[in-house]
């Protein structure tokens, strides 16, 4: 009697199995991996996309930051009627009129205006004083003082300029804020892209469950660290850290659950689609710290659409202002977040109608229906082959024996 053992030819031909891994992965970490099967066509494409990326953030950094100019400027104005009506020629301020000094102080204290000037009486010399806010944006507060010094030099005037919200010393600049949102946004972003791809599809109330816990989790050590690095290791942070760390985590949230959301209906290209936009156009809408009124009109509307400006508002309010203002920023972070939410949601529904319509049709099949009236109990007594039919009992071409064969 002959018998087949395993290492006739046919093993022979078996793939060896870490050589395919190594092809379809890419290779292990420490080397380049034997490259695409299509080179040149990937090495165009790839190229092409990093160059337009590139492109696409010069272009969104350079046309909000490049020529900045006081454009849609909220102003505080008191003091001659004659002087305001003079002031409300210049388009870039939108006024508002207050009867004297302490509501203007008041009206910025507040954020609802970016500055204030206070104007003396016609043809008496006297003194213009402006009250600006370097926590709304230096550049922009600087921009303000410079108008008020023009202001008073056209009526004959001197001038003197008062910061309400001064900047710390150790961030004189007020950049920090800024690229702590920055960089807690494209922290969020890349990691809900990258726990998609670990994870898996959120495609059940187990794993949405799952990954919301990890996008917590995730949010408060992104914005724990990133708040320890400027509280501590820059000593940027004037008010009590645990604020500025709930601020940061809340944007982060923000931001991870709408890219989860938007990867749950697209997949991970559509969560790197809206990463690419969170960082072209985003990120200069924020305005900086040059502040959002130094910006044209096309970003400062782009700044009530991303997430950013609203983090970033949030803190300078924390900050320098103690809180004023913040009910808007909170709001929309919320919005971005609920939206992610019901995108998850929404996906989580689609697929299972999708897989429970699948089902249906399965089963309506001629095969599906003949095993389906099988009596459970003839088929436990009947042979597999007798239910599998003829060319399971007789085998086909490609069918390999199993049987000893005499010799």
């Amino acid at each position: 009697m002959t018998e087949f053992d395993g290492a006739g030819p046919q093993s022979a031909s078996r793939p060896d199995h870490a050589r395919l891994a190594e092809t379809v992965a890419g290779g292990p970490l420490t080397s380049e991996g034997p490259g695409s099967v299509h080179r040149y066509r990937s090495l165009v494409l790839g190229a092409v996309g990093v160059l337009l990326l590139a492109m696409a953030m010069l272009m969104g950094y350079s046309g909000a930051f490049s020529q900045p100019q006081l454009n849609n400027v909220e102003l505080a104005v008191a003091g001659d009627a004659s002087s305001i009506v003079a002031l409300e020629q210049q388009a870039a301020f939108e006024l508002t009129i207050v009867a004297s000094d302490a509501d203007a102080q008041q009206l910025v204290r507040d954020r609802e205006v970016d500055g204030a000037v206070v104007l003396p009486a016609a043809g008496q010399g006297g003194t213009v004083t402006t009250y600006i806010a370097s926590g709304s944006g230096r550049s922009q507060a600087l921009a303000i003082a410079a108008a008020g010094t023009t202001i008073a030099q056209n009526l004959g005037a001197t001038d003197t300029t008062t910061d309400l919200a001064p900047l710390p010393e150790k961030d004189p600049g007020g950049t920090l804020e800024f690229y702590a949102v920055l960089f807690v946004t494209l922290g969020a972003s890349l990691g809900s892209t990258l726990f998609g791809r670990i994870l898996g599809t959120v495609d059940t109330a187990t794993r949405f469950v799952e990954r919301s816990i990890v996008l917590v989790a995730y949010s408060a050590a992104l914005a724990g660290l990133v708040t320890l690095w400027i509280a501590k290791g820059l000593e940027g942070v004037t008010v009590d850290p645990w604020a500025v760390m709930a601020t940061l985590t809340l944007t982060a949230l923000a931001v991870g659950g709408a890219v989860t959301g938007v990867a749950a209906v697209g997949g991970t290209i559509a969560a790197l689609a809206v990463t690419v936009l969170l960082v072209v156009l985003g990120n200069p809408s924020t305005g900086g710290p040059l502040g959002i009124h130094l910006l044209n009109d096309f970003y400062q509307s782009l700044y009530y659409v991303f997430p950013q400006g609203d983090g970033l508002e949030i803190i300078r309010s924390i900050q320098y202002f103690d809180g004023a203002a913040v009910a808007g920023p909170v709001a929309r972070l919320a919005v971005w977040a609920t939206c992610g939410i019901l995108l998850t949601l929404a996906a989580m529904l689609l697929r299972s109608r999708r897989e429970a319509k699948a089902s249906r049709s399965h089963r309506s099949t001629p095969a599906a229906q003949h095993f389906a009236q099988i009596d459970p109990q003839v088929a436990r007594a009947t042979p597999q082959a007798a239910l599998a039919g003829p060319a399971a009992r007789h085998g086909g071409a490609g069918d390999v024996l199993t049987e000893p064969v005499a010799g």
